[in-house]
């Protein structure tokens, strides 16, 4: 920070900026040693008081402020300062949920009597953050030097996080705390509880490693067939039917020879397809006529798989496309919870992991990247036919064709991400010529604003000289001697087309006007494409300033016209107009009035590779579109399709308005299966507690 301060005194545009950084820099060099201290002490108090901790209420000193009567002047940047501090503790948590998880739940086990979350962890980002940010509660700078040491912070500390809470679990699982996590880890004390949560709450919130002992599962949903089994969703009792009970290997070859006569692949027909339909058709159709029952343990584990896929084909993180596909694994997944009851409690069964590796890939599949042609569509819907056909008793077949579908899906990913790599590159690439021309137009506006110059002067200014001045912020940037040279040219031809009348000036117009022709001409030769042109043009500028020499009551002097105030990017405002006649300019700005702070900062915390569900605001047509980059130039997000082309382009603001108006839906591209067990298992838990109530 020391150092960045320095660097930004030294690039500063006017003294009292130069002097915020040297202030900035000299109140970080006295009191560094003591704000290290106090982090360090609130990092340690942090471990000290977690037996038996609470959700802490983190304080800053512009909170403090607030008694003193200077709520007004403090309000603002103390809300500007809480967005950093959250916008850091959220990015940090996306890069680090799995590992955080498993030390909540490590930590939790050593703790007794103590719940360990994320708002009691130590360790979590956002105890961390909020330690500096207490810690830096010592440094007597503004706002805005202290949301540079935030971003510094969050750059060299936070962002690094994972290597810490890696090494963390390393060093517990070396200890011999839950050297393997499991759903059933608790405290030892928990265990004589009779009215503890068998499950731990972080593992039920969390959306990885959903594992659940069989016997558990039967229990619960004893519970919950004893008196409240209308609340389980879609729940269907076979075991009452009159019939003998189906046995478990009967069940399962009479599933095989369904599964292996599957109707053609459709996604309508196969959203349709249920699991519960199949299993009363197999009850109901033996060769003797007789219905058949199931034994419950049976019945636990179809409902259980039933309820697992129900929510699959309501879940609008996946395409239709993706929902048809994956449910068409209903019966070879039956098969190998009938067959294995470790199946629930084995996270890494490569049936599974297939299944969360189709629902991640296929996140971005939408109608405008028509499915119907898509090679990764064909290569998965390939992959879920074979194993329909070949699957019986072999496990190992999901392995190979999981490890075939991911060497096509990397093989795939390769290829978008160089191109999603050009598209970002493209992006900023127009953003920075964007930015260009703005700030060209701005100094050129600003320069010729209040000014009545001839026609050929201002001509030439606010075309041919406006483009060299954005190519000249392109190629060097605003501080560099030839954008300084450039903007000089502005002033002294403006200066020179003035009529002075004294006779000093007529002396110093006799002197510059040499220099400034050559000046123009040698700017001019790096925008045209023929001397010749370079030489028109400097003789024009030449001709008129002879001309308001020796006879300037010839010369019609103007200010510059409402067209070229519209070229130079000034639009002024139409005052109270409705909507219809507004101009698009006009309606931006009064839907920025509408926008909530709260929007703009769900905006600008969204992190990268986030997919989102987009609505067009015209077509009505949805997109399945990834946040590729931020172009701070521009202040837009620019999105791309699955295989990595521009699908849209927002500008920030354009798009916290869409999120407020419910055009953006966040989409979870997280492990699917462990998704859909928490919501399946969190039913069930919910009717068990009921009844137990």
């Amino acid at each position: 920070c020391d150092d960045l301060f320095f660097d930004l005194s030294s690039r500063a545009t006017s003294n009292n900026e130069q002097n915020l950084y040297f202030e900035s820099m000299r109140e970080v060099r006295l009191k560094k040693n003591g704000v290290i201290a106090a982090f360090k002490q609130e990092f340690e108090t942090g471990f000290y008081q977690l037996p038996d901790s609470h959700p802490q209420q983190h304080r800053t000193q512009a909170a403090e402020n607030t008694s003193n009567g200077t709520l007004s002047l403090v309000q603002n940047d103390t809300l500007e300062q809480d967005v950093a501090i959250s916008s850091m503790i959220s990015k940090a948590r996306v890069n680090c949920q799995e590992s955080l998880y498993h030390l909540n739940l490590r930590f939790d086990y050593l703790i007794a009597n103590t719940t360990i979350s994320e708002q009691n962890n130590p360790i979590d980002p956002q105890q961390i953050c909020h330690y500096f940010a207490t810690a830096c509660e010592f440094f007597d700078l503004s706002i805005k030097a202290r949301i540079i040491i935030f971003k510094q912070f969050d750059r060299f500390v936070s962002s690094k996080l994972a290597t810490v809470y890696s090494a963390a679990n390393h060093l517990l699982i070396e200890a011999g705390v839950l050297p393997k996590i499991s759903y059933t880890a608790r405290t030892a004390s928990s265990d004589t509880d009779t009215n503890a949560n068998p499950l731990p709450t972080a593992a039920l919130n969390s959306k990885h490693s959903t594992e659940l002992n069989l016997n558990e599962l039967n229990d619960l949903l004893a519970a919950a067939r004893t008196q409240n089994i209308a609340s389980l969703p879609n729940y269907v009792s076979y075991s009452s039917n009159t019939g003998p009970a189906l046995a478990n290997t009967d069940l399962i070859n009479l599933l095989t020879g369904t599964q292996q006569n599957l109707p053609p692949a459709t996604d309508e027909a196969q959203l349709t397809y249920k699991l519960h339909n199949i299993i009363t058709n197999i009850l109901s159709t033996q060769g003797d006529n007789t219905q058949r029952s199931l034994q419950q343990p049976e019945e636990d584990v179809i409902n259980l798989v039933a309820m697992f896929f129900d929510f699959i084909l309501d879940d609008h993180n996946l395409p239709i496309s993706a929902q048809a596909l994956i449910s068409r694994l209903q019966i070879p997944v039956l098969k190998i919870a009938l067959r294995d009851q470790t199946f629930f409690n084995h996270s890494s069964h490569p049936a599974r992991r297939l299944i969360n590796v189709i629902a991640e890939v296929s996140i971005g599949w939408d109608e405008s990247t028509q499915s119907q042609k898509d090679r990764l569509h064909d290569k998965a819907s390939s992959i879920v036919r074979e194993i329909n056909e070949q699957y019986e008793e072999n496990d190992h077949i999901f392995s190979s064709k999981l490890t075939e579908l991911q060497l096509f899906i990397d093989q795939a990913q390769h290829k978008s991400s160089r191109v999603e790599k050009r598209t970002a590159q493209a992006a900023e690439g127009q953003a920075q010529n964007k930015l260009a021309r703005q700030n060209a137009q701005g100094i050129m506006f600003e320069k010729l604003e209040s000014l009545s110059l001839p026609e050929t002067i201002s001509a030439f200014l606010t075309q041919q000289w406006l483009n060299l001045l954005i190519i000249t912020h392109l190629k060097y940037g605003e501080d560099s001697q030839e954008w300084i040279g450039s903007i000089q040219v502005i002033d002294d031809l403006t200066w020179i087309s003035q009529l002075p009348s004294d006779t000093k000036s007529q002396q110093r117009f006799e002197k510059i006007k040499p220099d400034l022709l050559n000046r123009i001409t040698q700017g001019l030769q790096k925008i045209s494409n023929t001397s010749e042109a370079v030489s028109a043009s400097v003789a024009a500028i030449d001709l008129t300033l002879d001309q308001l020499r020796n006879k300037p009551s010839g010369i019609l002097f103007r200010p510059i016209s409402s067209s070229q105030a519209q070229q130079l990017g000034h639009t002024p405002g139409g005052g109270s107009k409705s909507w219809k006649n507004m101009t698009g300019v006009e309606r931006q700005q009064a839907r920025y009035k509408q926008l909530t702070y709260e929007y703009i900062r769900k905006a600008e915390q969204l992190p990268l590779n986030t997919w989102v569900s987009y609505t067009d605001n015209h077509s009505g047509k949805t997109l399945r579109c990834k946040l590729a980059s931020k172009t701070e130039q521009s202040d837009s997000y620019v999105f791309v399709n699955r295989f990595g082309f521009k699908a849209l382009q927002k500008q920030r603001k354009d798009f916290a308005c869409d999120i407020q108006a419910g055009r953006v839906t966040v989409l979870e591209s997280g492990h699917l299966f462990d998704r859909a067990m928490n919501s399946v298992l969190g039913s069930i838990k919910l009717s068990a507690g009921q009844t137990a109530s």
